[in-house]
């Protein structure tokens, strides 16, 4: 059996749960260049078709790319870093980090797992990737070797640092990760001058950014923005290396201008979610993605008949009903049954209420239907108002940012 090298199979897994857990096979079909690209879809796991059952993703391609020049609009055209962390929010990585990265108001990607930097990486992200996490000097090698930019906040960066450098060869590019008071991640500021001398001093390092994270509160964002900005003033009068400042995410996007300095830091209002009603109008973003499957199943019940486990469906006049192959399992929420629809043939049909749910769905047709096995199905999506991601959020009770990166690793994605 031939080997692979470590680095290969970094690549190849990242991402991929799947792999851990013993299922092997990732087939990509994908052009280099995200911008040409008509179709792509990503498979994590063996078997299936674009034309089988197995429910799917689509990632809309104009939607992403609107929802970034909004985010640029509410910036003043500063760049974007675009925060893809956690398999960009469940959209998939490996879509997700090329499709961002050639818009041109995003000036690199940030991610929290090497694997994730990895696998961007291999599916032709050639702009900068940050990785906002600490990490250890094997995978620090690693990442350097693919040009990742490394975070760093623990008191021995200077010095694994620099045995990064030269285990890897090359000059490690990395930012300061400052911690202002969430107490999280990030070197403290109130002791963060002269570990970031250190840093600067050593060989093969090269500091290309200092940056922090709010707590989203506004009374104290205030208050760690003054430390930030007092830390980043003593700092220059020091002759310290600071690179590019960033500091807002979507919620300081929006409340915060103040905050935007040298470039925002922005996940959600990319991926069409908002800090609330109170500022929706300050940008009209787009959701990315519809959740869709096909029919696999239409009967028609009779009174007295019924559907699902504890017979929980009884219609008390005849009706027809379609099965869907998809659950809670895929990530579409436990809690549909009897709160939410899904659109076929452009009509909405209710969700029906049942039990155990973890890879279908009954859908109530009603008593003349015009479905069809085979019909495709969106169960969310923005074509209509009763199955967008926030309302789908708001009818299970789930919320928009849990529902989408809930999204099972194994459902096929495809770039539209």
């Amino acid at each position: 059996m031939s080997s692979i090298s470590r680095r290969t199979f970094l690549a190849l897994s990242a991402g991929l749960p799947a792999l851990a857990a013993g299922l092997p096979g990732l087939t990509l079909a994908a052009h280099a260049d995200a911008r040409t690209q008509q179709s792509r879809t990503l498979r994590v796991r063996p078997g299936g078709h674009d034309g089988g059952f197995d429910p799917w993703l689509e990632i809309i391609g104009d939607a992403f790319r609107h929802n970034a020049r909004e985010v640029s609009r509410l910036a003043g055209g500063r760049p974007i870093l675009a925060v893809v962390k956690n398999n960009a929010y469940g959209m998939g990585d490996s879509i997700v980090g090329p499709l961002l990265a050639s818009c041109r108001e995003i000036g690199g990607v940030a991610c929290v797992r090497p694997a994730e930097a990895l696998a961007m990486r291999t599916a032709g992200v050639r702009k900068p990737i940050l990785l906002m996490s600490e990490t250890n000097e094997d995978d620090g090698v690693e990442l350097a070797r693919h040009d990742v930019t490394l975070s760093c906040w623990l008191d021995d960066a200077a010095e694994r640092l620099e045995r990064v450098a030269r285990k890897a060869r090359k000059t490690v590019s990395v930012q300061y990760y400052v911690d202002t008071g969430m107490n999280r991640e990030g070197m403290p500021w109130r002791r963060a001058i002269p570990w970031m001398q250190q840093i600067a001093q050593r060989r093969g390092i090269r500091v290309d950014g200092t940056y922090q994270m709010f707590v989203h509160e506004l009374e104290f964002n205030r208050v760690q923005l003054q430390r930030f900005t007092e830390l980043i003033d003593e700092a220059k009068a020091r002759g310290v290396r600071l690179g590019t400042l960033h500091a807002a995410p979507t919620f300081e996007l929006y409340r915060m201008p103040e905050a935007h300095l040298d470039m925002v830091r922005v996940g959600n209002a990319l991926f069409g979610a908002d800090p609330g009603p109170d500022y929706r109008s300050a940008a009209t973003l787009q959701p990315v993605f519809r959740l869709k499957a096909r029919v696999v199943r239409v009967e028609r019940l009779e009174p007295g008949e019924s559907a699902s486990f504890r017979r929980s469906f009884q219609p008390h006049t005849p009706t027809s009903i379609a099965l869907l192959p998809v659950g809670h399992t895929d990530g579409y929420p436990a809690t549909a049954g009897g709160t939410c629809e899904v659109l076929i043939g452009g009509r909405r049909y209710p969700v029906v209420t049942g039990g155990v749910a973890s890879a279908h769905r009954i859908v109530d047709l009603g008593a003349d239907p015009a479905v069809r096995v085979g019909d495709e199905a969106t169960l969310i999506g923005p074509e209509d108002a009763a199955i967008t991601p926030h309302e789908v959020a708001t009818r299970t009770k789930v919320g928009f940012y849990a529902m989408i990166t809930k999204f099972s690793a194994l459902l096929p994605r495809r770039q539209v």
